[in-house]
């Protein structure tokens, strides 16, 4: 009987060592954000409602993320093989295009086939071609908090390879944004990712998982007991 209980409680606790493992492979999504932006954005602060470049960027970095987390594609608990593979992701769909400034404060992006240009509209950035027709649409974001202890701005170069695209279809015949505040600073953008190897998981706690198991496991030893102990009965 007590190699039963033994071989059953060494057994659930193999299983909740399994599950607390396989729980803390997966770097937390908004930590894996902050790193990657953080080794990406080196532009000049603002709150993300006057220039349009910080939240587009980070709106591009937002949407790959959501499009892969927790993929078998990438390794989520390693945070520098994801700093490189969304460095070579982001350099890829940026290939042909270019950041312009048009002298009067307008950000605008010129690829073979369109132009771009942002309105800030509702509370959202307004991306419409060349044509006035709304391609993409994503909320400001601001990058003052990490330009908050630096009195200096930098400022980064992009050479057309450095451009972002355009997420989306262009849909004839949509909506017009009213004027916003289409202004920004002369900038040009560099993007630069590190890919240092780190990679430290920051997630904790039991799975809803590993608490079935562990329960499990408690109900078989007692139901062994009984059993052992009404045949003994007999």
């Amino acid at each position: 009987m007590k190699k039963i209980i033994t071989a059953i409680c060494c057994s659930a606790m193999m299983l909740g060592t399994a599950l607390t493992a396989h729980a803390a492979e997966t770097l937390d999504r908004d930590y894996i954000e902050s790193e990657i932006w953080e080794d990406m954005w080196h532009g000049k602060g603002d709150d993300g409602t006057t220039f349009p470049e910080g939240s587009y960027k980070h709106h591009l970095l937002d949407q790959w993320i959501d499009d892969n987390y927790s993929s078998d594609e990438y390794d989520w608990m390693e945070l520098g093989e994801l700093k490189y593979e969304y460095k070579r992701y982001y350099q890829d769909v940026i290939e042909d295009w270019d950041f312009n400034d048009d002298n009067n404060g307008n950000w605008t992006i010129d690829t073979p086939e369109h132009s771009y240009s942002f309105t800030y509209w509702q509370n959202q950035w307004i991306m419409t071609d060349e044509n006035g027709n709304t391609v993409d649409s994503f909320p400001p974001f601001s990058t003052l908090e990490e330009d908050e202890d630096n009195t200096d701005s930098y400022e980064i170069h992009d050479e057309g390879e450095d451009s972002p695209r355009v997420i989306g279809k262009v849909s004839g015949g949509a909506e017009k944004p009213s004027d916003g505040t289409d202004t920004t600073e002369d900038t040009d953008t560099t993007e630069s990712l590190s890919s240092d190897t780190e990679g430290n998981s920051v997630q904790t706690g039991a799975s809803p998982l590993m608490i079935g198991g562990v329960i499990g496991a408690v109900a078989i030893i007692g139901g062994v007991g009984f059993y052992m102990t009404r045949k003994r009965g007999k």
